[in-house]
């Protein structure tokens, strides 16, 4: 008898294990993260797997007010203000929940990101609400968020659950670009100068050599121009004689390019030359006025 309730007991130990090991595959945690102009969106979320089951009209019903997971609520974190289908979403952490309708999803990001999946939440904390239309794709299993776009500006979170796909679009929202409004403020920095790369260029493919720039007026900035005079972008003020870069896209919004500052050096109120330093600190270029 002893022997045999110790047998039972081994093979009970032997299969505990296996039952908890299966029960947390039915919902993995995941996070996703993507960088756009500087700005980083990070999801974090569960991820439910399909095995076979209805799931909208089924597992999701009709009308519920749902988080795209499951166990505690799928998160959104953008470390600046973005636009989701056009509409601003500021900068934070944010709880996703979706009214699931056939024809329509009402997707909502709550300020009160932390939830356990049976909490639903009211409408009183809602920070952005979205009426978009569900799309079909190829059978997902698993629950997936992803990014399957990435644009200089611009990127798409993808939800995919079944075959159903919902994108999300979202824009990044330039920082404001400062202005060099005063000429006498601009003045010293007018000129040409003699360029020296010490590292390839950030995102033009330059290689360490020797050229020329040009640093012009253009309105209430200054625009650093390269050897044929065209326009690469504007210096926008960060500080005593320093700079950060900004680009302009064509319908004239300005992006900050992160992390690259121009740092100018004076004698007798005229620049004699600027130094480019990269995100690491690194010096990537020197320059030289020319006589």
């Amino acid at each position: 008898m002893l022997s045999r309730r110790l047998g039972s007991i081994v093979l009970l130990a032997g299969a505990l294990p296996a039952v908890a090991c299966a029960q947390g595959r039915l919902s993995e945690k995941a996070s996703v993260m993507q960088q756009v102009a500087g700005t980083t969106i990070t999801v974090e979320y569960y991820r439910p797997v399909a095995r076979g089951r209805t799931l909208f009209g089924g597992v999701v019903s009709w009308g519920e007010n749902w988080t795209p997971g499951a166990n505690w609520a799928t998160t959104v974190t953008v470390d600046h203000d973005v636009r989701i289908e056009r509409q601003r979403l500021p900068k934070g952490t944010y709880g996703l929940w979706i009214v699931v309708q056939p024809d329509s999803w009402v997707v909502n990001f709550h300020r009160r990101a932390r939830r356990f999946h049976t909490d639903r939440p009211d409408s009183s904390d809602v920070a952005l609400r979205l009426v978009l239309r569900p799309d079909s794709g190829p059978a997902t299993e698993v629950l997936t968020f992803d990014f399957p776009e990435v644009a200089s500006t611009t990127t798409t979170l993808r939800f995919r659950w079944g075959t159903v796909v919902v994108p999300l679009h979202i824009a990044m929202v330039p920082p404001a670009l400062a202005l060099a409004t005063d000429r006498a403020q601009r003045r010293p920095y007018l000129g040409r100068y003699r360029l020296e790369m010490l590292a390839p260029g950030v995102g033009r493919g330059e290689e360490p050599g020797n050229t020329a720039v040009e640093i012009r007026e253009a309105g209430d900035t200054l625009m650093w121009r390269d050897r044929e005079g065209r326009p690469q972008f504007v210096l926008s003020p960060a500080g005593a004689d320093a700079f950060t870069r900004a680009s302009r896209d064509s319908l004239g919004q300005y992006w900050t390019q992160p992390g690259v500052i121009v740092s100018f050096t004076q004698s007798n109120g005229r620049a004699t030359g600027f130094e480019v330093q990269v995100e690491n600190g690194a010096t990537e270029s020197r320059g030289t006025r020319s006589p």
